[in-house]
Formats: C-alpha cells, sequence, structure tokens
C-alpha cells in the first residue's frame, strides 16, 4: 500500500500527465490548451474531472445551497440534452440532487467509468482518453451555449 505522501505524488503524477496529454490534443484541434473548469463566467457552475480508486467522471456540476438556483441552471442544461447526448460518446447521467458529502450536495451531469483506480497506472491511458472524450465536446457546447446558461446572479 502507498503512504499519504506517495498517495499525493501519484495523483498529481496523473494530473500533470492529463494535462499534457489533453494540451497536445486541444493544439492539434487548434483549440485552446487550458479547460475552463471554474473559469465559466457562472459562479455556480463548474466543468469538473474526477478519478479515485474506483471511478473516473467528467462533465457539469453545479454547486449552489440554494435548491431555486441549481434547479433553474439544470432546467437550462436540460434543454441542452439533445445536444449534448448527441456530441458526447458516452452516456450522460443527470442527477439534480447528488450528495457529495453528507453536507453538502450538487446537481451533476456527467459521463463516468468504473473499475479504474488512480493508483494503477496501467489504466491512466485509457483514463485520459475517456476524461478528454467527455469533456472536449462538453467545453464546446457550453462555450457555444454559455450566454444562454447565464442568469442573473
Amino acid at each position: 500500500m502507498y503512504s499519504i505522501e506517495q498517495k499525493k505524488e501519484i495523483r498529481e503524477e496523473f494530473w500533470l500527465k492529463f494535462k499534457t496529454y489533453s494540451n497536445l490534443l486541444k493544439l492539434k484541434n487548434k483549440k485552446p490548451g487550458k479547460w475552463i473548469m471554474k473559469d465559466t463566467g457562472i459562479k455556480q457552475l463548474n466543468l469538473k474531472f474526477h478519478f479515485d480508486e474506483q471511478i473516473a467522471y467528467a462533465g457539469i456540476e453545479i454547486e449552489s445551497r440554494n435548491i431555486d438556483k441549481r434547479i433553474i441552471l439544470f432546467d437550462k442544461l436540460e434543454k441542452l440534452k439533445n445536444i449534448l447526448t448527441s456530441k458526447t460518446p458516452h452516456p450522460l447521467i443527470w442527477e439534480l440532487d447528488k450528495n457529495i458529502t453528507q453536507k453538502d450536495s450538487s446537481s451533476l451531469v456527467y459521463a463516468m467509468i468504473k473499475d479504474v483506480n488512480i493508483y494503477d497506472r496501467n489504466c491512466w491511458d485509457k483514463v485520459f482518453k475517456f476524461l478528454y472524450d467527455v469533456m472536449d465536446p462538453i467545453e464546446d457546447v457550453f462555450t457555444e451555449y454559455v450566454d444562454y446558461l447565464k442568469y442573473d446572479q
């Protein structure tokens, strides 16, 4: 088993290598190298990557304690559902109320793969491809429809 410090180093190594992998693909496709992630211009909406000992996912997260704001944004995303699902090569999961921790919940639209482990370097290439293949079209749709998704904050 790994120590806490070794786990941290492995996670950092994964994300650094993913950044290099995705930057090369973005450059090849003539897109900006940096992912939007939290720079969406919408306070409660983030694009998100996640990878742990069991799953990896990429998608859109709405974080707001105000359920009304979450519902408004989630409804707007649902109106884009056909566009998002047609452009994303993996099935999207739509969850209005996903419990992240016992205290917090958020809304998520994401694609996920199971049976992967961030500490198993043998699955990294598969996860690199998955994360990129999901987030690239999500980011494209988000960029195209950002003005529609914005609301009075």
